[in-house]
């Protein structure tokens, strides 16, 4: 009888774990490897190319430098993808697929993997009530990157920073995920990291999927820095 009760027991903890949205929960684990799954749209990119999942990158993060925020405690922002509002994306699933269809040239998502990637997010959402993350956008007037703050860079510092923020999408400059850089200039360098595929402007050039890097992500001299490296790339 002992021996039954400890079992009983031992079966109820084990579904009390597994509640939804807990980190033991069926639906969240795979909900995890949706996160991590580069097939998820049709560009290779995964969810966690441009996003981390851990509370603070300095400390806990794997040393990349991505172009959005970390995702952590994303489910308790009062809205989403910076732009001061629910009315575009009402829910946390209509701004995942948005990012599904805009930066991995995917559609909408099934509504199971949507309910599963989003039972993720929520679980790594332990705080409600969290302050919205402010983006800072960085476009030049114009067009016109061929300024002085972009040039003068430090070309050891931006190989260390290319290979934080650049290389996953364009390894060691050349073509993956991303076209190659090889031969690019400072100012066009410069304008591809702060503006990405030209969604900012309204302008977005078609089937181009980069994000964009603002202040938040890379201050002015760490974009002269990588500018100043990758503006140094050669074919050979």
């Amino acid at each position: 009888m002992q021996s039954f009760a400890i079992t009983l027991m031992a079966l109820v903890s084990l579904g009390a774990a597994e509640t939804k949205g807990s980190k033991t929960d069926p639906a969240t684990n795979r909900g995890r490897r949706l996160f991590f799954d580069a097939s998820l749209g049709k560009n290779g990119v995964a969810c966690a190319d441009c996003h981390s999942n851990v509370e603070d990158e300095a400390s806990q993060g794997d040393g990349r430098i991505r172009a959005g925020h970390t995702l952590y405690g994303v489910a308790g922002r009062p809205y989403w993808r910076g732009d001061g509002r629910r009315t575009s994306f009402p829910t946390l699933r209509k701004a995942v697929d948005a990012c599904v269809t805009i930066f991995q040239g995917g559609t909408a998502l099934p509504a199971e993997d949507s309910l599963r990637l989003a039972a993720y997010l929520e679980s790594i959402s332990p705080k409600k009530g969290q302050p919205p993350i402010t983006l800072e956008p960085a476009l030049e007037a114009g067009l016109d990157y061929d300024r002085d703050k972009y040039r003068g860079g430090d070309p050891g510092k931006g190989r260390e920073l290319f290979f934080a923020a650049c290389h996953s999408c364009h390894p060691a400059g050349r073509a993956g995920l991303g076209p190659s850089v090889v031969g690019k200039t400072v100012p066009e360098i410069a304008l591809k990291v702060r503006e990405g595929n030209g969604l900012l402007r309204g302008n977005r050039q078609g089937g181009a999927f980069a994000p964009f890097f603002g202040k938040d992500r890379l201050s002015d001299a760490q974009v002269a820095d990588i500018a100043a490296y990758a503006s140094t790339l050669t074919k050979d």
